[in-house]
């Protein structure tokens, strides 16, 4: 992260890392994606607060990371990783995953939500009771941030068709932001304050929760497929569910870290990594035993 990145993450709230994304990376990404897609759903993943219908484990919500390939690749994606370090610090973990669906037959009003010192407001649209994760300041040379998003984009989004928006600087804003100007109905019903922020196809957007954002009334032809990663300090959460990384198949050990759940203590500390073992041993006996139970009830 430059001193040019540093200058206009701190006077906008968001980036846009050119090419984030490899061509191959936004074809699995795409593929995979369109493998699991139905026509009647505009949100795919989770925002980890709730279980899916069936769902069996205990803390653990549905998942892109289950999809495999380059959305594994995602927890930690070199392209990312240095952006994250400085925002969030060294010790960050991985919040919550989804993706997000924009075209002619999923165009939505734009609800701008977060903002301030902390977050929206009482009235805030999304938020008013998130318990102020959602926070931005720099201080001593060094950025302190709650919730970070990564949108990772898989289409170009061609001008004044919609997509991502915020209101640059609202991050450090001290006053809640006007009624008036939360929802739009059209892209004409838009404030002039808010930027529409453009990206091509495997860029990524990088932006705090705390700047005031949302999407634009879509308007034109294609779609925006935009999957986000959301990430925190350790000692940081806005879900209540975590990760279970024995689920995802083959980690490395910085990917594990980052899937381990919050604690004052920062990732694979000694004490944490050992209490959250057990868990998942427990998790993966309790899955055993449940088998078990299945296989005498069918025999």
């Amino acid at each position: 992260m430059n001193e040019q990145d540093k200058y206009l993450f701190d006077l906008r709230g968001y980036l846009v890392v050119k090419n984030a994304l490899s061509e191959d990376q936004v074809s699995d990404l795409s593929d995979r994606l369109e493998q699991h897609r139905s026509d009647n759903k505009r949100v795919f993943g989770s925002d980890r607060t709730r279980y899916p219908e069936g769902a069996r484990s205990s803390w653990s919500a549905s998942s892109l990371l289950e999809w495999g390939g380059s959305y594994v690749d995602l927890i930690d994606l070199p392209s990312i990783a240095p952006y994250l370090e400085a925002l969030l610090g060294p010790d960050h973990r991985l919040d919550h995953d989804y993706i997000k669906i924009d075209n002619a037959a999923n165009s939505h009003k734009l609800y701008l939500h977060g903002g301030g010192q902390g977050a929206g407001g009482a009235t805030d649209l999304v938020g008013p009771t998130d318990g102020g994760q959602c926070y931005y300041r720099y201080n001593n040379g060094k950025f302190y941030n709650g919730l970070v998003a990564v949108g990772f984009e898989l289409d170009t989004v061609p001008p004044g068709h919609g997509g991502f928006a915020c209101i640059p600087g609202s991050h450090k804003v001290n006053f809640e932001l006007p009624r008036d100007w939360k929802i739009s109905e059209t892209q004409q019903d838009v404030p002039q304050c808010v930027d529409r922020v453009e990206a091509e196809a495997g860029d990524a957007i990088i932006f705090t929760e705390a700047c005031a954002h949302g999407t634009v009334p879509w308007q034109g032809d294609g779609e925006r497929r935009t999957i986000f990663y959301k990430y925190c300090p350790h000692a940081v959460a806005w879900s209540p569910c975590y990760y279970n990384a024995d689920r995802y198949g083959e980690l490395s050990d910085r990917q594990r870290a980052m899937l381990m759940p919050p604690s004052a203590f920062g990732g694979p500390n000694e004490y944490s990594r050992k209490i959250w073992e057990r868990v998942q041993a427990d998790h993966a006996e309790l899955e055993r035993l449940r088998e078990e139970l299945a296989a005498a009830k069918e025999a």
